[in-house]
């Protein structure tokens, strides 16, 4: 018995265990994008291992082209007008703003991956200049449901394109995907909006918002706009307005 044992342990191939623990990791991170999209070990593992040859970018849903048409209605005025991108990843939306946007735009970009905020900065560095000179483009570590690195009221326009779908999708995820909304609710402007973009039915967004404004005590005004398909998945825009600002200071 024991030397079948011993037998055992030596005809294990090293290359046969270099292969099953590569399978391993992959299986691994596959699962934590199914099961735990609300942990930052699972984001930081991701843009590692997504990153590891060639920086590229990576949208949920769709890119700045894309969504460009929707969005840049949104940004108005003379004066500068201040972005929160929640759970940026290395998505091309926030660049894409301040790359394009005629009217001046300060967009700040954040995730609490550090990683994927490395990558952003890094590739900040080759951005061309943008279309208006004063326009600025920030990238920071911040975890979106305690935004404590900024001040109540201070952007013009929240978008959140998959971060709530992420939490949503997770054990849990209601109540962290509530969070981020007060968050976000916090830091808005007077007059306003939060964008959420997602492939996730009104039937079953509008009530879970519905239900973060009965237990926010806000006065919100809730639209959604259809986008269309892409990929031959449906997608849309959550337009979310706070109507009453005086509950949330």
């Amino acid at each position: 018995m024991g030397l079948a044992k011993i037998c055992s342990r030596a005809i294990v191939c090293p290359l046969r265990q270099a292969v099953w623990v590569r399978s391993r990791q992959r299986s691994s991170l596959s699962d934590d994008l199914t099961y735990n999209m609300d942990k930052k070990a699972t984001w930081d593992r991701f843009y590692t291992e997504n990153q590891a040859e060639r920086f590229k970018h990576f949208d949920w849903f769709f890119g700045y082209d894309v969504v460009s048409e929707f969005l840049l209605p949104f940004i108005r005025g003379k004066h500068s007008f201040s972005v929160l991108d929640v759970g940026c990843g290395t998505s091309d939306v926030g660049p894409g703003l301040y790359k394009h946007s005629a009217t001046p735009v300060h967009v700040f970009c954040v995730d609490f991956s550090c990683v994927a905020v490395e990558h952003m900065r890094h590739q900040f560095l080759n951005l061309p200049k943008p279309k208006n000179c004063r326009s600025e483009l920030h990238f920071m570590e911040s975890d979106a449901t305690e935004l404590k690195e900024f001040q109540s009221q201070s952007f013009n326009l929240v978008l959140d394109k998959g971060t709530s779908d992420a939490l949503l999708r997770a054990s849990d995820g209601a109540k962290k995907a509530s969070k981020v909304l007060l968050e976000c609710l916090r830091v808005l402007k007077p007059h306003g909006n939060i964008l959420q973009f997602s492939d996730e039915d009104p039937d079953a967004r509008i009530p879970f918002l519905q239900q973060a404004n009965k237990d926010s005590g806000q006065d919100l005004s809730i639209a959604v706009q259809e986008l269309g398909s892409f990929r031959g998945v449906n997608y849309f825009m959550y337009i979310i307005n706070l109507q009453d600002l005086g509950s949330v200071l």
